[in-house]
This record gives structure tokens, C-alpha cells and sequence, in this order.
């Protein structure tokens, strides 16, 4: 996890102080570390205690702000108010909408094929409780916290749309799985990526809404460590599309869309030192995934209804996906799958 006040000690010249009992952190003035903080820290697994005392700190943050966020939220609102422009990002995710996908896909996990599909796409990367991982365009996390639960690994979580993230943080708090699988929302155009930090670094489908990827890839490369994996799932274009195609797709996805072509990410990550040892079309794979998940919901649905509330998202998520389903199929759109080392 990613804290915004850890600093390195370092000395005048930029080297690591030779004190032994220096720490590659320091602690925020006022602060010491007790016995059971040093013991608790050994116990989690930590080498440096101060590591892991900024850490909680961190959480404890968090969960004094998703405090305040919720009594924020349960504010009543003056009349007057409807009429303000209010940060779009708060109500984007509402229950209805998030227990949709859970129906739609395995609970928690927001991409077609559920959880089998996320630990089929895991094997190469040969996953264990020693390696730390990456995933961007997290959602709610599932995917990070089934590749914890499965695999042993650490996952730090980023995901771009804020309240996907405090959500997916939310369920990482009630899994009790905070500090293995923590979920930070982040800036794609400023990443603030630790260099040599991660193992791996992977994405699951949604790279095509990151913007400046020129600039983003050579950042994920940095913060892998030697013989560091990537690996990707992405719709990439096949074509291309007019200025009225693409807008006509953003804004059933709801958002400013930024895909590349399969030879454009295999371009630049072979500039960037990276040995492909996968490129490879799963678009009838994904079909299948997402068509099957549509009718099995469209089967309870008929058996046994679903909630109202619920239903009011139906609409615009179907249309969505199926237009996905409508380009994928017309060749203008493919989901290829990338698997790299660095060399």
C-alpha cells in the first residue's frame, strides 16, 4: 500500500543511513513504537516495524474518512440543494447498481467469466505469498481479493474511479483483508508508481479507458523489479473508427474512451524491454462469457424477478455490454490477452 507521507532516511548524499537500527521510513514527529506495535509487526510479517506502524496509520485514516464520508452522505439536503452541480462521482455506484453485477458476474468480481476466468488468466504468472502485485482498473477489488485468498499474493488495488474505489476498500475492511489487499484510487496521468516496488503488474479489461498510455506503460515498467511480469487483458481496435463510432461508445460506457490497437501495445512494450511470450485474440472466449452471463440473469429473472430498484439499472448496463458484444462481433473491436517478462 502506497503511503503518502513515507520517506526514505536518507543522508546528505542520498544513501541509506548506516545506523542499525535505521529504518528505510520515517517516523511522523511526535510518534514512537511500542513493544506490541514492534511485536505485531513481526507477527504480520514485517521486517521494519515503522513499515508497518505507517501502515496502520494509514488504515486508521481511512476509516475515520469513510466515517465522515458516510454521515456526509446521510446529510439531509435542503430543496435548494437538488439544483447544485455536485461532484458526479458520489452516487455513480449505488447498491442497486453494484448487486447487478453481483447477479451478472461472480459476486464482487465486476469482469465476464467470474472468478474461475480471472485464476485461469493467473496461471502464468505462477502466483505465491512471496510476490506483490499490481492490478489496474481494480473496480471493487474482487479480482485482487480472490487472487489473495486463492494464491497467498499481495495486491495493491488502483482503480481511476473514486467511489468504485472507496467501495472496493470498503469490502477489502469487512473481508478483513485491508492491509493484503488494500484499493487506492489513482491518477493515470500522474501514478505516483514506487520504482522496483511490484512482482507483477496486471489489468483485467480495462486499459482502453486509461489516457496517455505512452506515458503509463513506461511507469508501470519502472515499478516492476528484475525479471518483473505483466500481464493484460484489454479491447484493442481492429479498425479504425470515425469520430461519431467512438463517441457513440463512450458514452454507452459512460465514460471518455482511449483504446489501441493489439500491434500498438505490442509495439511499445517491446520498446519498453519486455519479452512477449503471449499476444493472443480471446474475443470469442469473452463472447461467450459475456452472452452466458446475460442469459443465465435473464433466465432468474423469468423464474423468479428481481428487485425494481435493481431493474432500473438493467437497461442501460444491457446496452452497454451489448453493444460491446455488437462490436466485438462486427470486427470493429478485439480482447486480446498479453503476457510479458521484462528482459
Amino acid at each position: 500500500m502506497k503511503l503518502k507521507f513515507w520517506q526514505r532516511n536518507v543522508d546528505d548524499d542520498d544513501d541509506l543511513s548506516e545506523d542499525d537500527n535505521a529504518s528505510e521510513f520515517q517516523m511522523p514527529p511526535g510518534h514512537h513504537l511500542s513493544f506490541g506495535i514492534r511485536m505485531r509487526a513481526k507477527w504480520e510479517g514485517y521486517d521494519d516495524p515503522v513499515e508497518y506502524y505507517l501502515l496502520q496509520l494509514e488504515i486508521d485514516a481511512y476509516a475515520d474518512w469513510l466515517r465522515k464520508m458516510r454521515v456526509f452522505l446521510a446529510r439531509p439536503v435542503e430543496p435548494e440543494l437538488g439544483e447544485l452541480d455536485l461532484d458526479d462521482e458520489i452516487g455513480r455506484w449505488p447498491p442497486e447498481r453494484i448487486r447487478l453485477y453481483d447477479k451478472l458476474f461472480d459476486h464482487g468480481i465486476m469482469i465476464p467469466g467470474g472468478h474461475e476466468y480471472a485464476l485461469e488468466l493467473a496461471k502464468p504468472l505462477a502466483l505465491d505469498e512471496t510476490l506483490s502485485c499490481l492490478e489496474i482498473g481494480a473496480k471493487l477489488g474482487g479480482v485482487a481479493r480472490i487472487l489473495a485468498d486463492r494464491l497467498g499474493v499481495w495486491v495493491t488495488a488502483y482503480e481511476q474511479d473514486g467511489e468504485l474505489a472507496l467501495l472496493g476498500m470498503e469490502r477489502s475492511v469487512q473481508a478483513g483483508v485491508q492491509k493484503k489487499v488494500p484499493v487506492q484510487v489513482f491518477d493515470p496521468r500522474a501514478p505516483e508508481l514506487r520504482k522496483a516496488y511490484f512482482n507483477v503488474v496486471y489489468s483485467y479489461g480495462e486499459l482502453f479507458k486509461i489516457p496517455e498510455k505512452d506515458a503509463f506503460l513506461p511507469a508501470i515498467a519502472d515499478t516492476l523489479r528484475d525479471h518483473g511480469q505483466i500481464l493484460l487483458t484489454d479491447y484493442v481496435l481492429t479498425r479504425d473508427l470515425d469520430e461519431a463510432e467512438l463517441g457513440k461508445w463512450a458514452k454507452l460506457e459512460g465514460e471518455e474512451l482511449f483504446p489501441w490497437t493489439a500491434q500498438e501495445y505490442k509495439e511499445k512494450l517491446g520498446a519498453l524491454k519486455f519479452d512477449i511470450r503471449i499476444a493472443k485474440d480471446e474475443s470469442e472466449t469473452h463472447l461467450a462469457h459475456i452472452k452466458m452471463a446475460w442469459m443465465t440473469l435473464l433466465s432468474d429473472i423469468q423464474k423468479s424477478g428481481l428487485d425494481p430498484d435493481v431493474m432500473d439499472y438493467m437497461v442501460s448496463e444491457m446496452e452497454m455490454w451489448m453493444n460491446r458484444v455488437k462490436m466485438l462481433e462486427n470486427g470493429s473491436l478485439a480482447f486480446y490477452r498479453f503476457y510479458a517478462t521484462i528482459r
